[in-house]
């Protein structure tokens, strides 16, 4: 595995992590059509939030990437699989 893959798994994950143990308040979700159950959708959108995503925010699922975009025009895109539980393999945010 590349060192960059490396990296980005473990900023990935320690992003969602200090988003799941920070993040007290919800994110205002304007949209989902993910399969995902309410708390694996707030750690995705917190996680994007704190990389610049404006709320409200919306996520949207296709091909095993979720896209979450909000009111600004910065947007995140993980890699997360085909399960019925986000598999977070990557992440992009422009």
């Amino acid at each position: 595995m590349k060192a960059t893959k490396i990296f980005a798994l473990f900023a990935t994950s320690a992003a969602l992590l200090f988003a799941a143990n920070v993040s007290a308040k919800e994110v205002k979700i304007s949209g989902n059509n993910t399969a995902y159950n309410d708390a694996d959708v707030q750690k995705l959108a917190a996680t994007a939030v704190q990389m610049g995503v404006k709320e409200p925010v919306s996520l949207t699922a296709s091909a095993g990437k979720v896209t979450v975009a909000g009111s600004s025009s910065t947007q995140c895109v993980f890699k997360v699989g085909e399960g019925a539980a986000p598999q977070i393999q990557g992440m992009s945010c422009k």
